[in-house]
């Protein structure tokens, strides 16, 4: 399908007028397929199987934003687009030190037929502004173990969020945030331990955990972490600090 775009049209053609004259005749229909929906940007999931994905992607004017983040995710992702225009710029990752990264780019121009590709944590597309739909069919297939996802500033190569490709990860990470927002300050000790061992992002989630729930407990942490240079989440404490040293003072200089 992804080198033959009439074979691709052909497939999808049946499945797309069935579902489209099924909710002309039931407008409120439940799809009987993974779907989802938010800010322009509607995914309908037509196949899976273990790791791979294949599924419908339309994205509409709200979904091109203006602001120039990429999103780096650890899998192999190919495109075709089904129908609309648009232009694109297809990044990849050639040095990262530090929380910041260096982009090449290679832009593009989007039509019927076109094809995109990324393959693996180091490269990303983003499209740009369109007053257009654009409909593409999309492959795509996780790594085994997924690295961390990365959303990055491509004027800066500042990342500016970071999260967990993995699943397992991701709900250990919500259930931390939830704690902190319920106050359990009962769960200290273990978000306290799980700052020092482990993936980085879920250590940095338990640390902003803890300095929320008790600034006693979570300055000593961040403190400590600040100071060691091989710790990898050392940049971002160090930032974290210098803010806390600015804005709050006070928070710093009560006794622990």
């Amino acid at each position: 399908m992804f080198e033959h775009t009439r074979a691709a049209r052909d497939i999808l053609r049946p499945l797309i007028g069935r579902l489209t004259a099924l909710h002309r005749a039931y407008p409120l229909a439940q799809l009987a397929f993974r779907h989802r929906s938010q800010a322009g940007a509607h995914v309908l999931q037509i196949a899976a199987k273990e790791r791979a994905t294949l599924s419908l992607v339309l994205q509409d004017a709200a979904a091109f934003s203006e602001l120039p983040i990429a999103t780096f995710v650890d899998a192999e992702q190919r495109e075709m687009v089904l129908a609309g225009k648009a232009s694109a710029c297809l990044f990849a990752i050639e040095t990262e030190d530090r929380g910041r990264v260096t982009l090449s780019s290679v832009r593009t121009e989007l039509q019927s037929g076109a094809r995109m590709k990324c393959t693996g944590p180091r490269q990303s597309r983003l499209i740009q502004p369109s007053h257009e739909s654009l409909l593409t069919l999309r492959l795509a297939r996780t790594a085994g173990r997924p690295g961390p996802t990365r959303r990055v500033d491509v004027r800066s190569g500042r990342i500016v969020h970071r999260a967990s490709g993995n699943a397992t990860d991701s709900r250990a990470e919500l259930a931390m945030l939830l704690l902190g927002r319920m106050g359990r300050n009962d769960a200290l000790p273990v978000l306290a331990a799980r700052t020092r061992t482990g993936d980085a992002q879920l250590r940095w989630q338990a640390l902003r955990q803890c300095l929320a729930l008790d600034a006693a407990t979570g300055l000593p942490l961040l403190e400590r972490i600040a100071k060691d240079h091989a710790d990898p989440l050392y940049q971002a404490a160090r930032v974290l600090l210098a803010q806390l040293q600015r804005e709050r003072p006070s928070l710093l200089s009560e006794p622990g």
